[in-house]
Parts: C-alpha cells; structure tokens; sequence
C-alpha cells in the first residue's frame, strides 16, 4: 500500500511540475500559428552610417550640376574673361573667346560638332545651340556665333552660322545651315528654315522668316552698341560671380583628422 501511494504522488507531482510547461508551450505555438509572422524592424543607423550617408548625398547634389562636361577627348574651352553663368552648361566641342558670355539657364551642347562664340558675343538665358554631323546644304555644320552678335533668351540654334555684328531676338529658331550675314537683324519669334539666307544689312521675320525691309545706318550702328552693353553688364555679373568646388569637404577632412578648431 505505501509503495502504491507514494507512486500515485511521484505521478500527480511530475504532472503538476510538467503542466505549466506544457501550457507555456502550447500558448506560445497557438500565438504565432494565430499571428501572422511580422518582419522585425531594422536597427537605427549608426551615427556612422548617418555621416557616410550624409556625405554622399552631399557629393551628389555637386555631381547633379556641371558647368563644363567633357565628352571624350573633347573639353569646353573658355576664356578668361569671357562669363559662363554658374547654371548654363557647356560640353563637349564649345568654344568661348574673350568677352562672350553664356547667361543663366543656356546650353551648348558640342557633341556631334563644334559650337563656337566669337567675340563680344552673348547667348541669353534658356537658349540652346547644338550642331549635327553634316548641313543638308553642304556648308559646314558647325554652329558659329561670330563677334558682336546678341542671341535673344529662349532661342534654338542648330548648325547656323551668324556672322558678326547681328541681333537675333528671343524665341526664335535657326535650322540646319541657315546663314545670318553681317548687319542684320532676325525679330523676335521668328524661324529661319533649313538653308535660308539673310542677306547683309536686312530685317526679316516670320515664320517662315521673310524679308521686311532694309536696315537705316543708325540702326546697323546700334547692333554693335547693344552688344558693348551687354558685355558692361556682363563685368558686373562677374564680379559676383563666386566659382564653386569640393574644397570644403577638404576642410571637414582635415578638421576631423587634425581635431583642430576652424
């Protein structure tokens, strides 16, 4: 009888030992068979990680504006005093002589050709030059902005040529090998199709571009001045002009590996 009992309470005591195990066990495995698996959240990122992080996008936003883009072999070329705004674009086969100026918003895009500025010459804000391989008339597919020449704000200009001293107002659109010789005007808003000549000292407009009258000499003698005053202009904007670079973060590296105050 006594071995009887005491094996009774051996059993009720290991089963009582083992039931809050079993609950345990089968409570939790009824949870997460209930609940759907919830992915764990990742960690916060180190204040390593924060700084890495920082200083690429830091270089990114300096990569995502280029003033001069080389393309192969090919640089822009600009003279020293000649102003390129700090937002116009220049790449590949672009040449900008002395007193030219590139205003805000421009692009010459010298990829398929050579563009060239003259001179004194001035491409206003948001125009856009660019030269294809060959002119369907046989002369020579390079875009030229010869000396003296003002290109009014929005303008398109592709494999023309425009010889000195010519105003070309804004919003206009000059195709593959149409010509502007010397002392003339083309008004504002007009379209110089494919092959089409302005003989010197002419005004023509319209789209297509046609002739309207000829030029007085107090007129051809003003083309020049306005050019002279763009360049006055120009002098102001760039004394202004502050060139922009990556020697700052030459700085913060040299402050962080130096620990010395700035």
């Amino acid at each position: 009888m006594a071995a009887a009992s005491l094996s009774r309470l051996s059993r009720r005591a290991t089963a009582a030992a083992v039931a809050p195990s079993l609950r345990r066990l089968l409570s939790a495995t009824s949870t997460a068979s209930a609940s759907p698996a919830v992915p764990s959240t990742p960690p916060p990122p180190s204040a390593a990680t924060a700084a890495a992080v920082g200083t690429d996008r830091v270089r990114w936003d300096y990569r995502g504006q280029r003033q001069l883009v080389p393309l192969g072999q090919w640089m822009p070329k600009v003279a020293v005093d000649a102003y390129v705004a700090p937002e116009a674009v220049l790449a590949g086969q672009v040449t900008v002589h002395d007193g030219a100026s590139v205003w805000s918003g421009a692009v010459l895009r010298g990829d398929l050709n050579k563009i060239t500025l003259g001179f004194c010459a001035s491409v206003q804000e948001r125009c856009v030059l660019h030269a294809a391989w060959l002119a369907p008339t046989g002369l020579p597919a390079e875009t030229l902005v010869d000396r003296y020449v003002t290109v009014g704000a929005y303008c398109l200009l592709r494999s023309c040529t425009i010889e000195p001293e010519c105003i070309i107002g804004q919003h206009s659109i000059l195709m593959e090998g149409s010509l502007v010789e010397t002392n003339s005007i083309l008004e504002a808003g007009s379209v110089l199709p494919p092959g089409r000549r302005i003989p010197t000292g002419e005004l023509w407009a319209g789209n297509p571009a046609r002739f309207v009258r000829k030029l007085t000499n107090e007129e051809i003698m003003e083309i020049p001045k306005l050019a002279v005053a763009i360049n006055d202009l120009m002098q102001s904007h760039f004394s202004e002009f502050l060139p922009y670079s990556t020697a700052y973060l030459e700085v913060e590296k040299l402050k962080k590996s130096f620990s010395i105050p700035l």
